[in-house]
């Protein structure tokens, strides 16, 4: 009876080495995968950087032509462009489009909102998991910015 208790044992303890064995082998795998996600993420990063160096988001080519910031100005709104793109932002209610998985529609980053033209923006609206554009037409009415959606468009 003692023989079998031992042999037992002895199973047991060599099923308990294998089972750890498996399971370190498994945590340098995961832990390798992770060290070449860091290092993707790292070089996503750099090139998002580098890009962004080259070419702001916010700005437009020289000579596009641009709202009339000056008659804005005389009118005590002294940074009309900060004043009008605050203002979009908190206007969820021009948004087109409902979030999916759980995301909400909203302009993110106020750098992706351009103005070109007289009166009109461009405005990159995301909920995290999709993402389209919108063409708004503003004009400025009793010290505060109005709004029209002119178009949307919703990006694959």
């Amino acid at each position: 009876m003692k023989e079998k208790v031992s042999v037992l044992l002895a199973v047991l303890m060599i099923l308990l080495m294998g089972v750890s064995g498996v399971i370190f082998m498994r945590y340098l795998e995961v832990n390798e995968q992770n060290r070449a996600l860091r290092e993707e993420l790292l070089q996503a990063a750099e090139e998002i950087h580098r890009i962004r160096e080259e070419r702001p988001f916010g700005s437009l080519p020289v000579g596009f032509p641009q709202p009339d910031w000056d008659d804005l100005r005389k009118r005590e709104i002294p940074d009309p462009r900060s004043w009008l793109v605050e203002n979009l932002v908190s206007r969820e209610d021009l948004i087109p489009w409902e979030g999916i998985h759980g995301g909400t529609m909203k302009i993110y980053d106020p750098s992706l909102v351009w103005f070109v033209g007289p009166r009109w923006c461009i405005a990159w609206v995301e909920d995290g998991h999709i993402g389209g554009f919108m063409l708004l037409r503003f004009q400025e009415d009793d010290g505060k910015p109005q709004w029209l959606l002119l178009d949307s468009d919703l990006s694959d």
